[in-house]
């Protein structure tokens, strides 16, 4: 369905609007997937898990926060406050720092450990269920579109941050 017709839009939109909606509106179809048949079955949210992902990938010893903090899908979350609600449930615990005692270092839990493995094959399988909407070659000119809007709105952010 055209990105007019579900919205209801009547009139036309500019490129820009018409893509920006589109993209918006897809990772909200993807996002909710995720969230009925992934996350909120375990109680946890995405950025939770996104967590516990970068943990289970990590070095033994675990990450600081600013290392979990620029491993994160959404840059813009607050890892501090997602590494209490994980600690405050079990599946990840804080670590001495020998490095450096200001900052303790967040390690995966065997109760965290044990979560991302059960939701692994779903998580897996939702993934293919995406994917198998569009062909390999479709697959690697999106990839490149994207990566290109990320590049080119990554450096517009920065700049802005820094002015």
């Amino acid at each position: 369905m055209h990105i007019r017709e579900e919205l209801q839009i009547t009139r036309p939109l500019e490129p820009g609007h018409e893509v920006a909606l589109a993209l918006l509106l897809t990772r909200e179809y993807v996002a909710r997937l995720f969230d009925e048949c992934l996350y909120g079955p375990e109680g946890i949210s995405d950025q939770q898990f996104n967590v516990l992902r970068i943990l289970k990938g990590g070095p033994k010893d675990g990450y600081l926060v600013k290392d979990i903090r620029c491993r994160m899908i959404y840059r813009f979350a607050d890892v501090p406050r997602l590494v209490n609600r994980l600690e405050a449930s079990g599946l990840v615990k804080r670590c001495e720092n020998p490095a450096d005692r200001r900052g303790s270092r967040i390690q995966i839990t065997a109760k965290g450990l044990a979560l991302e493995a059960r939701m692994f094959g779903r998580h897996n399988a939702l993934c293919q269920q995406v994917d198998r909407s569009i062909t390999s070659d479709e697959r690697e000119i999106l990839l490149g579109i994207l990566e290109r809007l990320r590049n080119d709105h990554r450096s517009q952010l920065e700049a802005m941050q820094k002015g």
